[in-house]
């Protein structure tokens, strides 16, 4: 297909990501496809240039909830929405909003782990008891940081938590004493409870997978690539930021399938493309890709834990799934084309 000459692509960050490892290979890969992309700070917007006013669609990768809850991000986001200038995946989601998203649909409620919204001392300390362990959650966290763990270990209840200098361990008596503990510990912070699930393991360790996954054309959506999250033996997540470790997703399922492994990846990405598509439908019409966490529970159970709008590419770095980097880089460009192209077609470019 030829590429129209119209087609501009801005890269909405940070000042310090400007450069970093990903939009530097995204702006590779747009370069040999012979498409004109750059990045772009919010201040860089504002300023007259031709590029700007060339400026056709932008994809947001504002690095962080707190930079894109300032003036500065909100104030590009109303320039470009006054201009009629796509911006795709829109903003971060948080993990209160995606629960309620997704459990209305009665096949994807069967994959969610139990889930509070709201504190309640008694559930959870039912909960407790009924499910071994809980998970708190900051509904706005990133990286598994501010994440706590109650569980009872030994006779006592032992509570961890992960910030950034690591994983920190309390025990207590009483229940009451350790959930409370974890409540004093969230303070002010909106949080959710989900029912810790006894995951999976390889190598001996906790293990889940990221499902990365785009949308292409006509609202399309499909698997990029999954990538198997092993857990630090010391870990309370399979999170790489919290000393995991990344392996081909199709060695760990033929580990534990066998044969059967190829239908129990088709079934993740099944569920994977039905929860992105409800997803985009609520929250965010322009999303263009998601990274969500799917684990299987040691009784076989598939469930999602997490729904990221701004995804990392730590599964990328896997020699299996390079290749896989590169087509969800493709893919990226053929969505800016398509949301581009929708403008020409209506009349907006």
């Amino acid at each position: 297909m030829t590429r129209s000459p119209l087609f501009t692509l801005a890269v909405l960050t940070g000042q310090q990501n400007v450069r970093s490892p990903y939009i530097r290979a995204l702006l590779r890969t747009a370069q040999v496809q012979g498409i004109k992309a750059y990045p772009l700070t919010p201040s860089q917007l504002f300023l007259s240039s031709n590029e700007e006013s060339s400026l056709h669609v932008v994809y947001n990768r504002i690095p962080t909830r707190k930079a894109e809850a300032s003036l500065e991000v909100r104030r590009a986001k109303q320039w470009l929405q006054q201009r009629g200038i796509p911006l795709f995946n829109q903003r971060f989601f948080n993990k209160r909003e995606v629960d309620r998203v997704l459990r209305k649909d009665e096949e994807i409620r069967k994959i969610l782990p139990a889930t509070m919204s709201d504190w309640d001392t008694a559930r959870a300390l039912s909960w407790l008891e009924e499910y071994g362990g809980l998970f708190v959650k900051p509904i706005g966290g990133s990286f598994g940081e501010g994440i706590c763990r109650t569980r009872k270990v030994n006779g006592s209840f032992q509570l961890e938590v992960r910030d950034p200098g690591g994983v920190h361990k309390l025990s207590f008596v009483r229940p009451e004493e350790c959930l409370h503990a974890c409540f004093t510990r969230m303070g002010n912070t909106p949080f959710i409870v989900q029912e810790a699930i006894s995951l999976a393991r390889y190598d001996g360790c906790p293990t889940d997978f990221r499902v990365h996954i785009h949308r292409v054309a006509k609202g399309h959506w499909k698997v990029a690539g999954i990538g198997a999250k092993i857990a630090h033996p010391e870990g309370i997540t399979t999170h790489v930021h919290s000393g995991g470790r990344v392996e081909d997703a199709d060695v760990v399922l033929r580990s534990w399938y066998g044969r059967q492994a190829n239908h129990v990846r088709e079934e993740i990405e099944h569920l994977a493309q039905r929860v992105s598509q409800k997803l985009s439908n609520a929250l965010d019409p322009r999303l263009g890709e998601l990274g969500l966490d799917i684990g299987i529970a040691l009784d076989g159970r598939v469930v999602l834990f997490e729904a990221n709008a701004k995804p990392g590419r730590s599964i990328f770095s896997h020699p299996a799934l390079r290749s896989a980097g590169l087509w969800s880089r493709q893919a990226i460009l053929q969505y800016a084309e398509w949301l581009a192209m929708q403008n020409v077609s209506v009349g907006v470019l």
